[in-house]
């Protein structure tokens, strides 16, 4: 009898070990990051006074879904302060507020093809206070025509070096992916 008992446990060990062993662990999923979705972009440059307050002088900018600018050149005067304003929208309807309630998750940069001629201030920032770029100052100081490349990035380590500066060229290095990546001409005179 004693044989017998032995044999079931043995063989119940067995079974266990078999399964235990045959069971293989799920592989850790890759996050995914999800893109904001929109199909159109406006960027608006409101001309302020010397003493910051805003003009009726608006110049704008519309993108659709494939990034294609309408007008593809602004002219802005030199030794002039602009608010810089975008709007993403989808279906007609304004996204920002998703963009401002993942603030810490989202940042826009500004690279212009010829440096010195522009400079940006964050005028929004995440719960963090650290800038967004939904709303913003930008100067310009000097004459040039250039391209300005205005990429969203998403998801990325705002803390990280490499997303401090407005115009950082290395902002990919933050980690993230670009939610929008559009270019337009500028004629600054």
């Amino acid at each position: 009898m004693k044989k017998a008992i032995y044999k079931i446990g043995f063989i119940a060990a067995i079974a266990g070990i078999v399964t235990f062993s045959s069971c293989k662990k799920d592989p850790v999923p890759t996050p995914v990051v999800e893109q904001e979705e929109f199909d159109h972009a406006l960027v608006q440059f409101i001309k302020l006074n010397t003493d910051g307050s805003q003009t009726t002088d608006t110049v704008a900018i519309n993108f659709d879904k494939s990034g294609t600018p309408t007008p593809t050149q602004v002219t802005l005067n030199n030794g002039t302060a602009y608010r810089t304003l975008i709007t993403l929208s989808a279906n007609g309807e304004s996204i920002n507020h998703e963009i401002i309630e993942e603030g810490t998750e989202h940042k826009f940069f500004f690279d212009p093809s010829t440096a010195g001629i522009l400079s940006y201030v964050y005028n929004d920032a995440d719960a963090d206070g650290r800038g967004i770029g939904l709303d913003g100052k930008m100067t310009v100081g000097g004459t040039a025509t250039f391209n300005l490349e205005i990429i969203l990035r998403h998801a990325l380590n705002k803390s990280h070096a490499s997303a401090q500066a407005w115009n950082s060229t290395t902002y990919d290095q933050a980690g993230g992916t670009d939610d929008l990546n559009i270019t337009f001409g500028i004629k600054a005179e």
